[in-house]
């Protein structure tokens, strides 16, 4: 007998259906709406946005072309692959007002990835040779470009609320949680002013103490003024007062602790770091030789807090470079926190400012990324929090516990934020740290 035939469908045929049905199990994960096309002359579907918070359309679109492929695309590695169009399929598409996706997928492994045809083409040497090129870290088809994708199809924002990527993650704030005295004392001190208190303090010889603030003929302290130095400076008895009472009397109470707590972080920290005035900075001394000093920083890795930028050829020192800190006391959530500003002090010989301070830290600012600054954040935390002293036990009125973070259900695609989108724009290496005196080279 003959074979019996009938009627097949090809495993092309099959896997074209797969990469349909992912592109629109992609396009619901993003909140929006698919629209598949039953005749397709270059086209698969549509997508309408969508407001996600209200359920409103509003008849904003792009188009979308799929091509699944359960083999590897040309040139794939695991960084990415290309894609050859038709020159028929590329003059289609260039021709649609609505913007065009061409979205290549592993139906097989649920994997996707995606380009925007007419911002792609629009170069003519890309156009001419029909390559499409694609970086598997940042051009993921999902949730995760919801937003990129808004932005193309309505770059002006009328039709949409912003959706971020569904990426839970835990974000990691510059706030430190800070343990306060629960009493202050306050003592007379009438006609008094700061340098009155200094000069008290230098006629007993003992060592200066900054923790304590005049306001209004009173000196305030941590601790009662009788029997020592500050006493000198009182014309009476010490008043304990409950710190949350004070800061919770009006706005001039709470600025008064505010003022009083910044007066006792610069007094904690004296032996170690010195201030700048004009800033309202504190940053690392220099050493006694002017070596290198270096502290566990907040991953147990040491970081260099004070050295010395010498000339390519190190014959002599161009400049000293310091860790720095500014600093802001808020009252939040019932207790006090401290928020940490990371920066840098340079000088010339350690101890005067650089003439070129200023250009220093403008230009250190420009090249320091995301890493960088929230290592310097984490170290400064770990040292207030006393897990680093190499010249032994502080003694601190002030106490510190951990960096406020917060867990959240959608977050930011880091790869994808750092990528500039427009044809032929320079991409940023991510694994580029930029050396720290980059910005002397001004100045060679």
């Amino acid at each position: 007998m003959p074979a019996r035939t009938g009627k097949k469908i090809d495993r092309s045929a099959h896997i074209g259906d797969s990469a349909i049905a992912l592109v629109h199990g992609r396009v619901n994960e993003m909140d929006f709406v698919w629209h598949e096309r039953k005749i397709d002359a270059g086209i698969d579907g549509s997508i309408e946005l969508r407001d996600p918070s209200t359920g409103q359309v509003n008849n904003r679109h792009f188009l979308v072309q799929s091509k699944g492929s359960d083999n590897r695309f040309p040139g794939e590695n695991d960084r990415g692959f290309h894609y050859l169009c038709r020159p028929e399929d590329v003059d289609y598409w260039m021709d649609s007002p609505i913007p065009v996706l061409l979205v290549c997928s592993h139906p097989a492994t649920g994997e996707a990835w995606w380009a925007h045809v007419q911002g792609w083409f629009s170069d003519p040497g890309r156009r001419a040779s029909g390559r499409v090129d694609f970086d598997k870290a940042t051009q993921r088809f999902g949730a995760v470009c919801a937003s990129r994708l808004l932005a193309l199809a309505d770059p002006h924002g009328d039709a949409y609320v912003p959706v971020p990527a569904q990426k839970p993650e835990t974000l990691t704030s510059n706030l430190l949680a800070v343990t306060v005295p629960t009493t202050l004392y306050r003592s007379p001190a009438p006609g008094r002013s700061p340098t009155d208190v200094f000069a008290a303090q230098g006629d007993a010889g003992a060592p200066l103490r900054f923790d304590w603030l005049v306001r209004g003929g009173l000196l305030y302290t941590w601790q009662p003024t009788e029997g020592t130095p500050l006493g000198l400076a009182c014309a009476g008895p010490s008043e304990p007062v409950a710190t949350a009472e004070l800061a919770g009397s009006g706005d001039d109470g709470h600025r008064l602790v505010v003022e009083l707590l910044n007066s006792t972080f610069r007094h904690d920290q004296r032996l170690d770091c010195d201030w700048t005035q004009d800033r309202k900075t504190i940053y690392f001394k220099a050493t006694p030789r002017l070596q290198d000093r270096k502290i566990l920083g907040g991953t147990g890795r040491p970081r260099l807090v004070f050295h010395a930028k010498r000339t390519k050829d190190g014959s002599r020192v161009r400049y000293y470079k310091h860790a720095a800190l500014s600093w802001q006391f808020l009252f939040a959530d019932g207790r006090w926190w401290c928020a940490l500003d990371a920066t840098h002090h340079y000088t010339r010989d350690g101890y005067r400012e650089s003439d070129y301070s200023g250009d220093l830290r403008a230009g250190l600012k420009k090249l320091n990324k995301n890493r960088g600054v929230f290592g310097d954040v984490k170290m400064w935390a770990a040292w207030l929090q006393g897990e680093e002293d190499l010249l032994g036990p502080r003694e601190t009125v002030l106490g510190y516990g951990g960096l406020l973070s917060f867990d959240v259900e959608v977050g930011i695609d880091d790869k994808d934020w750092l990528v500039d989108h427009r044809p032929g724009a320079p991409q940023p290496d991510e694994d580029y740290d930029p050396p720290d005196d980059d910005p002397l080279r001004l100045f060679e």
